[in-house]
């Protein structure tokens, strides 16, 4: 699998919601209830837009092609971010996560959209989320804690898409940005 990478479209998070929820996850972290949980880097924090999976380096470009396909005919938008959730549940949590509010479904769109131009199945759900931590070996139960725990409201700006490469092995898994593609200023009519 050497000759081919794992990636990802996602959209970054800005610096001043970063630094609110270090502060806050450096607090949780010394929680005993949540000793069960391994913390993602906060460098690496993002939002997934699309999963690609094992890639052909060469397809790069038509995935760049794509996402830019789709990012002129979308607009920046500021959303807004806080609460906690679990996946795939509370009580058997094996990703703990900060929501971002999507009430209008325009990221949900915008994920659609390159699921279709990128020639991915459409998943069912879409949940716009950063993943904070995940369980360590077995499920932890969260049930309890996500009502207790507060975390900082924010805003998310969608500015713009990058497609990313996940480099795993030798500890978390790190990130690297092959391309980024502006979010259109106006909506092409």
């Amino acid at each position: 699998m050497s000759d081919r990478w794992r990636c990802f479209v996602a959209i970054p998070i800005g610096d001043q919601l970063r630094t609110n929820l270090v502060r806050t996850v450096e607090e949780w972290r010394e929680d005993p209830a949540l000793i069960g949980l391994r913390w993602s880097d906060p460098d690496a924090w993002h939002v997934t837009l699309a999963f690609l999976g094992w890639t052909d380096p060469s397809s790069a470009g038509s995935i760049v092609a794509g996402m830019r396909a789709v990012a002129a005919d979308a607009r920046p938008l500021t959303l807004r971010t806080g609460g906690l959730g679990a996946f795939p549940s509370p009580g058997r949590a094996r990703v703990l996560w900060y929501g971002i509010a999507d009430p209008e479904s325009v990221l949900a769109s915008l994920s659609g959209s390159l699921h279709h131009a990128l020639g991915l199945d459409v998943p069912g759900t879409f949940r716009p989320h950063l993943t904070l931590a995940r369980a360590r070996r077995e499920p932890v139960r969260l049930t309890d804690v996500i009502g207790e725990l507060i975390a900082p409201a924010g805003t998310l700006a969608v500015e713009e898409v990058r497609l990313m490469r996940s480099h795993l092995g030798g500890g978390p898994a790190r990130y690297e940005t092959l391309e980024s593609v502006r979010i259109a200023t106006s909506v092409h009519v």
